[in-house]
């Protein structure tokens, strides 16, 4: 015989002790804890329980329900072989193929002692899966402290891969985990395909969160230069508006690296991100040392500051310890910090500069330490725009010339027309030097200097069906009239000297339904006071959005018949990934390279990469990359390989996704 109750319309008989039919709404909650709230508090929500017998025990107050039990309430089912039911304690007692599944959570266990007010009990030979994040914790016994926190005083396992075995678990003693907040666990192994392959005594990572404290997944690293590597990284999530990353880097041929990196965010746009990284480095005997840093406290509309920091104290950090292409060519560091209080529209600053150079062990880079200026933006005063820029600046040189310079830089701005514009600028400048360490230093240098900018350029455009074509020629004329050409350079000021410079430009550009595909600009400078060679290197420029990515930059000397310089970037995309390809050119600094690589999908788990920089006119193959990324179902595994003249170096990083990484979208359960 089968009974069957839904929650509705029946009542108990007096004194029975076994009930087979017949019994109140409420004896339902023998579906436990799991269930949730008393399913007769909701009107419009009907519970449902199936069994082969079903008896009630008046004397204390509980109800049994044996053979093939089956409880459902919403979206929420429950089977196990008996279920009891207690009314005075809300406890419920699971016993023989224990299945439970509602939209967040489902397990299995041999047995369940749950209470169904407090949602806390234990589960024995348990396997309890959070569908979000697709967290697993099995055990022989779990105690569930909460909806989403479970632990274990004996043996556990954690993971987020499905299958038997998974591909990666951790398994260790008083394990505990709270989705959405961490995982700990003492003893703890992490194994692979049940193998294990890494012991710690302690163990705590984040489970389902942006920010959470501790350890992250290592990287490892091999090179023929620093050896066996091994970069352990420690997170700490001090605040929601703070935190800081804690790393220890070994390598077998070079010693032990500390570095630590600090970031926060507050209220009125300040933030800030810093950096600092120590080694000491056994086989060149020397102490590595890099700071970076950025903080910036700039609120609209009143007085801000920021400060970016650069520093090494070893010229060969890079080259050494980086092993980014981009790192290892920088020729200069550059610091900054600025004060600024900004006006209705205009602004007043103080602002450092100091440069590093990575390259040349010289002293003759100018410091800009301090600089004071004021700058006044374009201010309408009838049809005409004024702007103005003053600034009073003290260089520095560690060897050769300092000095302190006076800048004084007015605008006027005019535009009329319509379909032809003609905008024209007049501009006065002064300049006043004091130097130091120079045969001039007695000197009181001065500077005047008036400058004329007149530039006119119209729009001319032909529709074809869906294709547009437009034509924007302009003519410009910037003249300089300088009463002193021959000072020492500190920056682009000492450049502004007399100039009579001619102009023509023509900008063709083709779009398709209002997008821009392709354009072309043709550009002529002509120098009207440079004698029998007047014409400069035109320039050629081109950018193509479709069907194949392209940027070029080309200049050609028509007085010497040769090509000077030509810069050129290529992407070819293709269903799966793209090639790209790129070359830089100067004959006058005799370079030629060459730099190509691709990005490739053969499947979807699968992404492979290569980069390769060769150096026609020097060293030849510079720079080679190469990647291979792979993400599963739970893990991901990052393979990286670089060689360089000197050295040759293999990255590993593994992703157990769910702890160290989110998910890939397509792989999320």
């Amino acid at each position: 015989m089968r009974a069957a109750v839904v929650c509705g319309k029946t009542s108990l008989g007096g004194g029975m002790r076994r009930i087979l039919f017949g019994m109140s709404a409420c004896m339902v909650l023998v579906a436990s804890g799991f269930l949730g709230p008393d399913p007769c508090s909701a009107a419009d929500t009907q519970t449902s329980i199936v069994s082969q017998t079903l008896q009630y025990f008046s004397d204390l107050k509980k109800y049994v329900a044996k053979g093939s039990v089956r409880v459902e309430r919403g979206d929420a089912m429950a089977d196990a072989d008996e279920m009891t039911y207690s009314e005075e304690t809300g406890d419920v007692h699971a016993e023989g193929n224990v299945r439970y599944d509602d939209a967040s959570v489902s397990f299995t266990a041999q047995r369940a002692d749950m209470n169904m007010e407090k949602k806390t009990g234990k589960l024995y030979q348990a396997d309890v899966l959070f569908k979000e994040g697709n967290y697993r914790i099995s055990g022989g016994m779990l105690e569930r402290k909460g909806e989403k926190e479970f632990s274990s005083t004996g043996e556990a396992r954690i993971t987020t891969c499905d299958g038997i075995p998974s591909a990666w678990c951790f398994r260790g003693r008083d394990v505990d985990l709270l989705v959405g907040d961490k995982m700990t666990a003492s003893a703890a192994t992490l194994r692979i395909r049940d193998v294990p392959v890494f012991y710690t005594p302690y163990l705590m990572a984040p489970v389902l969160t942006e920010r959470q404290t501790g350890f992250l997944m290592p990287l490892i690293s091999n090179s023929t230069s620093r050896g066996f590597g091994l970069n352990i990284p420690f997170y700490w999530a001090i605040d929601e508006n703070r935190d800081a990353t804690f790393v220890l880097d070994t390598y077998a041929k070079r010693g032990i690296g500390t570095g630590m990196e600090y970031r926060f965010v507050e209220p009125g746009g300040i933030k800030g991100d810093w950096w600092a990284y120590y080694i000491r480095d056994r086989e060149l005997e020397k102490d590595f040392v890099e700071v970076r840093g950025l903080h910036e406290n700039r609120a609209e509309g009143s007085a801000g500051w920021f400060l970016n920091v650069n520093y090494v104290n070893e010229k060969d950090y890079y080259r050494e310890f980086n092993p980014h292409k981009e790192k290892q060519i920088l020729r200069f560091l550059e610091s900054t910090g600025e004060f600024a209080v900004p006006f209705d529209n205009s602004r007043l600053y103080l602002l450092a500069q100091y440069w590093v150079d990575l390259t040349e062990d010289t002293g003759d880079i100018p410091q800009r330490l301090p600089e004071l200026g004021y700058v006044m933006h374009y201010t309408r005063v009838g049809s005409f725009l004024v702007s103005a820029e003053t600034s009073a600046a003290n260089f520095w040189r560690k060897d050769g010339v300092s000095a302190q310079r006076l800048d004084v830089y007015p605008r006027v701005l005019h535009t009329v027309g319509s379909d032809v514009v003609l905008s024209q600028s007049v501009a006065a400048r002064g300049t006043a030097y004091a130097y130091s360490g120079h045969e001039r230093t007695d000197d009181n240098l001065q500077r005047t200097a008036i400058e004329y900018d007149a530039n006119v350029h119209t729009r001319i455009s032909k529709k074809y069906d869906k294709v547009t074509h437009v034509i924007e020629p302009m003519v410009r004329y910037h003249y300089v009239d300088s009463s002193e050409n021959n000072l020492v350079v500190f920056d682009s000021v000492e450049y502004y000297k007399r100039t009579a410079l001619l102009e023509l430009s023509v900008l063709n550009r083709i779009l398709v339904k209002g997008r821009e595909l392709a354009a072309v600009r043709i550009t002529q400078p002509i120098d009207t006071d440079n004698g029998d060679r007047p014409f400069g290197p035109l320039v050629l420029e081109v950018g193509i959005r479709r069907p194949l990515p392209v940027r070029l930059s080309t200049t050609y000397d028509v007085n010497l018949g040769e090509i000077r310089t030509v810069s050129s970037d290529v992407r070819v995309p293709f269903k799966g990934g793209s090639f790209n390809f790129g070359q830089r050119y100067n004959r006058a600094k005799d370079i030629m390279v060459f730099k190509g690589g691709f990005t490739v999908k053969p499947v979807r788990s699968l992404e492979l990469t290569m980069n390769a920089w060769y150096d026609t006119k020097g060293e030849g193959l510079t720079s080679l990359t190469a990647g291979v990324k792979y993400s599963s179902q739970c893990w991901g595994l990052r393979i990286e390989a670089s060689k360089r003249p000197g050295d040759f170096t293999m990255q590993v990083m593994f992703d157990l996704y769910g702890i160290t990484a989110k998910a890939p979208a397509s792989e999320k359960i």
